[in-house]
């Protein structure tokens, strides 16, 4: 990719985070502005406090991901490649988040094989799962599941799948936000709130691990995401 062309997908990238920041912002201001000249009752304290501290926490998520963007981008970040099995990697994710899809009462199911080992960083393939996990736990219904499986190609690669029986994606937006660093982010079925930067952070990561990022909607319902890790060889 020529210069010229990384800067101005670097500078779409800024401005949408900058844009989706000042959206954040702006309540946040109002209301302390309606705090401070008395113009609020006691009764609706609580209730505004909450819309703050909802704004202020999609604020610090948008400069999080933003960071870890660039970070990872400009090699910034400890991407110490080594022998990694995505199936404990993913089980300690599970673990660590049950909460988050359990509230949805939506069933994660791991299917990836045991025995497989990629070259990868253990906390860069735990964010790629992360994001895609929650991705698919915001599109999601209740009482519905999620599947993460692998398939092994060409004795070269390991490609791995997470499905989900959600709402189903834009195909052709998600394409553009992937191929050419566009903001692009909708509300979930319960009006989840993302920062639109999950999906790009996955899509760098992999780039930098020689790794690729696609997805499309399921025949049935819902949509998979399939991203590709090289398979870790003994020399």
């Amino acid at each position: 990719m020529e210069k010229g062309e990384q800067y101005e997908k670097d500078d779409r990238i800024l401005a949408d985070a900058m844009h989706t920041l000042k959206n954040m912002i702006a309540p946040i201001s109002a209301y302390s502005e309606m705090i401070q000249y008395g113009h609020v009752k006691p009764e609706q304290l609580p209730e505004i406090a909450k819309k703050i501290d909802f704004c202020a926490n999609n604020a610090v998520n948008v400069c999080t991901d933003l960071m870890e963007i660039y970070r990872v981008r400009g090699n910034l970040v400890n991407r110490k490649m080594g022998k990694v099995c995505p199936y404990e990697v993913f089980q300690k994710c599970i673990y660590l988040t049950d909460n988050f899809f359990q509230s949805k009462h939506i069933k994660v199911l791991n299917h990836l094989d045991q025995s497989v080992e990629v070259l990868f960083g253990v906390a860069m393939l735990g964010s790629v799962f992360m994001n895609l996990v929650s991705n698919a736990v915001k599109f999601s219904p209740e009482n519905s599941t999620i599947e993460v499986s692998g398939e092994v190609v060409d004795d070269k690669i390991y490609a791995i799948s997470v499905k989900d029986e959600g709402v189903g994606i834009d195909e052709a937006k998600i394409e553009e936000k992937l191929n050419n660093n566009t903001d692009y982010s909708t509300p979930g079925l319960q009006n989840e709130e993302g920062t639109g930067l999950g999906l790009l952070l996955v899509k760098v990561i992999l780039d930098k691990h020689q790794g690729t990022l696609r997805a499309y909607n399921n025949k049935d319902k819902g949509s998979t995401f399939v991203f590709t890790l090289p398979l870790y060889k003994e020399n």
